[in-house]
C-alpha cells in the first residue's frame, strides 16, 4: 500500500499518509513559499487512491496557521477526498483547532460547506 511522509520545516507541516496503518495527519503550520509545489505530491497521493481498495480514510488537520495560498491548496486536497466518497470510500476530516482561533475555525467550516464531506471539529 502507499504511504507519504513530509517532514515539517519552518514553513511547511508534517505530513503522514499511511495506507497500511490508515493514517492520515497534517499538523502545523503551512506557508511555503510555493503551496502549488508543496501540496502537489498530496493532492496526487489522494488522487491516486482512487484505484485502491480503501473502505475509510479519517484525516487529521491540526494547522495552526494557512497562508491564503496555503487555503486554496488544501481546498483542492480536501475536493480530492471528496473525490473518493464517489469511489464508496468514507471519508472524515477531524478538524483541530485552538479555542480563542477563530480563523482557523471557521477556515474548516467554509471547507466543510464546500466539499460536504463530514467534519468533526476538536479544540487543542
Amino acid at each position: 500500500m502507499k504511504r507519504l511522509e513530509i517532514k515539517e520545516t519552518n514553513n511547511t507541516p508534517n505530513v503522514l499518509f499511511d495506507t497500511e496503518k490508515n493514517i492520515f495527519v497534517i499538523d502545523g503550520k503551512s506557508f511555503p513559499e510555493d503551496s502549488k509545489e508543496f501540496y502537489r505530491p498530496i493532492i496526487e497521493y489522494f488522487e491516486s487512491l482512487k484505484g485502491e481498495r480503501l473502505n475509510e480514510v479519517i484525516l487529521s488537520i491540526n494547522l495552526f496557521y494557512l497562508s491564503s495560498s496555503s487555503i486554496i491548496s488544501v481546498k483542492q486536497m480536501l475536493i480530492k477526498l471528496s473525490e473518493l466518497v464517489e469511489n464508496g470510500v468514507k471519508v472524515k476530516i477531524i478538524w483541530s483547532h485552538d479555542d480563542d482561533d477563530d480563523d482557523i475555525k471557521k477556515t474548516g467550516e467554509d471547507y466543510q460547506k464546500i466539499t460536504n464531506l463530514p467534519f468533526e471539529f476538536k479544540v487543542n
